[in-house]
């Protein structure tokens, strides 16, 4: 696994974590299809969340929020639209949020987390 991918996975692995630490449920994590993935795809209450997940090792060059282009959650709207056609699964609702990760050198990650932004 390239150094880039681990520190992805490892993110990703965090917020996992996370978000079943605050009571969430996580339904898919990699999901694929022909447009793309999903990181992980979670339910909090009644709602589907898919979550992006962004990790750096340092914010030296900007917040990993930044990555998250227009061209980015557009695709992620067509993602999340995907994954629930592909459920037998049913939500009251449908979000996508993002969750920003900085793994400093020493430490534990430090982790912002941007509800709603699709």
């Amino acid at each position: 696994m390239a150094a880039k991918d681990a520190v992805g996975r490892h993110g990703e692995d965090v917020v996992a974590r996370a978000l079943e630490e605050q009571g969430w449920e996580v339904l898919a994590r990699n999901w694929r299809c022909p447009i793309g993935e999903l990181d992980i795809v979670a339910r909090d209450g009644a709602d589907a969340v898919a979550v992006e997940v962004k990790t750096r090792r340092s914010a030296a060059f900007g917040s990993p929020l930044e990555a998250v282009t227009g061209v980015k959650l557009a695709r992620l709207r067509r993602l999340t639209a995907a994954w629930l056609a592909a459920q037998e699964l049913s939500f009251e609702g449908v979000r996508i949020d993002v969750v920003g990760v900085v793994l400093p050198p020493a430490g534990a990650a430090v982790l912002t987390h941007v509800r709603g932004v699709g």
